[in-house]
């Protein structure tokens, strides 16, 4: 059992970080993406103006440089992972954003979690999704 399990494991292990990786991509398009932790907010109407032409779509919506930064890991025997090096990215997944100061002025860098977490744990949507690609590989694997 153990050596059929083992045939299976990385396979599924790949199965699950490809939905998450889905999910989180598509967590970048307009409205609500599709598991995101919470709703992000518009841009304020002064930068929108003076940055976007009045569009207060998100930037991350727009500039898909976070989005684009999205990868799956190598897929080892006993983990996969989807990561970013971006950045901001962090300041981005925490809830509240992040407040800095440069030359003087101060900026907020808003929180838009794009990762399906919530409290260090994967939300039960996504959760779901990804068993639902594992038990899907598991049936592909052993016919």
């Amino acid at each position: 059992i153990m050596a059929e399990f083992q045939k299976v494991k990385v396979p599924c292990q790949a199965a699950m970080a490809k939905e998450f990786h889905r999910i989180v991509i598509a967590n970048f398009e307009e409205n609500d993406g599709e598991d995101r932790p919470q709703t992000w907010n518009k841009l304020r109407y002064m930068y929108a103006n003076e940055k976007h032409d009045g569009d207060r779509t998100p930037h991350l919506t727009l500039s898909g440089t976070l989005k684009n930064s999205i990868d799956i890991g190598d897929n080892l025997e006993d983990c996969a992972s989807v990561f970013t090096f971006n950045p901001y990215a962090a300041d981005h997944q925490n809830p509240d954003g992040f407040e800095s100061e440069f030359e003087g002025k101060k900026y907020h860098i808003p929180g838009r979690p794009f990762f399906p977490i919530i409290d260090n744990e994967v939300t039960p949507y996504t959760t779901q999704k990804c068993v639902d690609a594992c038990e899907a590989e598991l049936v592909r694997s052993l016919k």
